[in-house]
């Protein structure tokens, strides 16, 4: 069984008036939106001093975005937030949510080819909800992809393949509109990124925690750094207690 849709949240630097291309919100409009102004300020400025400067400019921004959002047919929700770090309140508006997915925004003027990648056989109802989501009410076309070294096993991912596709299927997206792909590779990470970079978003699921993301920085944010698509990052739902 698919899991529910997960919300996508946004962070929108509301201070440098970012906004996310008409085609991107056109094509997430079918999830539900929680946009995030993010004002980000020095330690030594307290934030009722960056809002009382800052805050008439920052919900303008803010609620520009979210007309876009709401015109194209989206839940929307907003927050502002002035903060000392933004990766951090990202993180905690994000578990504050059941189901929840992490949007990378980037320029854009067509979405026709996803590519919705998988590293586990983990997450695979979430990623494979919104994938869905995002699938059914256009035209764009779908590559599951997973790249593994030479030899390794893939048994767990050609099952998360299998349930993927079906999830696509049905929502009602044409068995044709899908390929699944397993590109063998020396190192997996600058595989996927070449992969995502030939395509016009990339969907892919968080994986699990490793020591080298606490030195080098989580997968996510390597792939949003070196990705010139759009990146939607479908977390892990909480560990029940």
């Amino acid at each position: 069984m698919t899991a529910p849709t997960p919300t996508v949240v946004v962070q929108i630097a509301a201070q440098e008036r970012e906004t996310v291309s008409e085609t991107l919100v056109e094509f997430l409009a079918p999830l539900p939106v929680v946009l995030v102004g993010i004002v980000e300020i020095p330690d030594q400025t307290s934030s009722e001093q960056a809002r009382a400067q800052f805050e008439d400019e920052a919900r303008q921004t803010l609620d520009t975005v979210a007309d876009l959002f709401a015109d194209a047919g989206s839940d929307v929700e907003t927050r502002l937030s002035f903060t000392h770090n933004a990766r951090r309140t990202i993180e905690q508006v994000a578990t504050e949510i059941d189901r929840v997915a992490v949007l990378f925004p980037a320029p854009t003027k067509s979405i026709e080819r996803v590519i919705v990648a998988v590293r586990g056989g983990i997450n695979v109802p979430n990623i494979a909800a919104t994938a869905a989501a995002v699938l059914e009410e256009t035209d764009a076309t779908a590559t599951v992809y997973h790249a593994a070294k030479e030899g390794a096993d893939t048994d767990a991912i050609e099952q998360a393949f299998t349930a993927i596709v079906s999830a696509m299927e049905d929502a009602g997206i044409e068995n044709g509109r899908v390929t699944t792909t397993i590109e063998r590779a020396d190192d997996e990470l600058t595989a996927l990124v070449d992969a995502a970079n030939e395509h016009d978003l990339l969907v892919v699921g968080e994986d699990e925690p490793k020591l080298t993301d606490r030195i080098f920085g989580d997968t996510s944010q390597r792939l949003a750094e070196r990705t010139v698509v759009p990146l939607v990052v479908v977390r892990r739902p909480p560990v029940e207690e």
